[in-house]
């Protein structure tokens, strides 16, 4: 749901209506971690030379803590956070639960107040209201008056959003379309299943045409069939040219989605690491028929396409029969897991 006109100063955000809004759940609190024995990852680093592109986000050296117990001593939520994400990409964070995503997404929105660092939505202070205009968001558990139907829903969000009375009929149709829920519009909420739920809290998201999403685990607790629709949906807007943030801990959805993809471990962005030159990572694997070797096969690895279809036009030319070939790459996974075992050691 877009921020627009919804919430008209810092103090009211406890205050207003629009419940499904504000996360409800408990933010990422961290144990009191030591500080970081390898080197923080600097903005230089991790900021991408804009091309052309304008950025839709810009965070520097996001801090926030927590108080904790009857002695109210400090925890740490996320220290050094920096990153930013360019119109039109899809941004994910990628984390264990408790590294920090959380924190950091309510960090940028302004629903919990940073210690230190700076956050720029579209070139504006996140702290002014009107730079969260064209932004829609979904927190991770949203909660919803489950005596309205989906379309009740969307049309109250709707009027909350000031949307011209003469838009809001067309308006809330087409999202529903899009999200695949205009058959179930008229249910109550608390007859939707879980990925129902997922798809109407995206379809409020969408209100008002906002240019930046920002979704807190959108596929969290989806069975296999809800995960695939919340993935489609968010494929469709990526086509769109929407920009996305999203946060999972989910890593084939993240590596289906995303372009650039932050490690989050310990309240820490560890990582940022680009999709497309990790997929360049890939090597191939050819077994080719042996009968000299016990296993009546050897295997031989090339490292890049080009190189693997000359070797297959030479293989061919000797003769050689090809059992299979496989791709095997330095994943996503492998990346996440060497992050967090490194950190682990430290």
């Amino acid at each position: 749901m877009s921020f627009q006109n919804v919430v008209t100063n810092k103090a009211d955000i406890g205050k207003s209506s629009r419940i499904a809004a504000k996360d409800l759940s408990m933010p990422d609190i961290m144990p009191d971690f030591p500080s970081a024995t390898s080197p923080q990852l600097t903005v230089e680093k991790l900021e991408r030379k804009q091309t052309g592109q304008s950025e839709a986000l810009r965070v520097l050296d996001l801090n926030k803590s927590f108080r904790s117990g009857f002695l109210r001593r400090p925890i740490r939520g996320i220290s050094g956070v920096s990153f930013t994400v360019s119109r039109g990409e899809v941004f994910a964070l990628l984390g264990h639960n408790g590294a920090g995503k959380t924190t950091t997404i309510n960090c940028i929105l302004d629903l919990v107040h940073a210690e230190g660092g700076e956050v720029r939505i579209f070139g504006n202070p996140n702290t002014e209201i009107q730079s969260r205009a064209k932004v829609g968001y979904l927190p991770e558990r949203p909660y919803f008056f489950e005596h309205l139907s989906g379309r009740e829903l969307l049309v109250f969000y709707a009027k909350l959003l000031k949307i011209p009375t003469t838009q809001i009929k067309n308006q809330v149709d087409s999202i529903l379309a899009k999200t695949k829920m205009t058959e179930a519009a008229d249910r109550p909420l608390r007859k939707f299943s879980k990925g129902m739920l997922q798809r109407i809290g995206l379809a409020q998201s969408l209100l008002g045409g906002p240019e930046l999403l920002i979704l807190d685990e959108p596929m969290s607790g989806l069975d296999p069939v809800g995960r695939r629709e919340v993935r489609h949906l968010l494929q469709e807007l990526k086509a769109e040219g929407k920009t996305i943030i999203l946060s999972s801990h989910i890593v084939p959805d993240v590596e289906m989605l995303a372009d650039r993809v932050g490690i989050m471990c310990e309240g820490r962005l560890v990582e940022v690491c680009d999709m497309v030159s990790l997929a360049n990572q890939s090597s191939y694997e050819i077994r080719i028929v042996d009968t000299s070797t016990n296993l009546g096969h050897r295997t031989e690895r090339v490292s890049d396409v080009n190189r693997l279809g000359k070797k297959l036009e030479q293989l061919a030319q000797a003769g050689q029969k090809i059992l299979a070939v496989e791709t095997r790459r330095s994943g996503l996974e492998d990346l996440f897991m060497k992050v967090h075992n490194q950190r682990n050691t430290k």
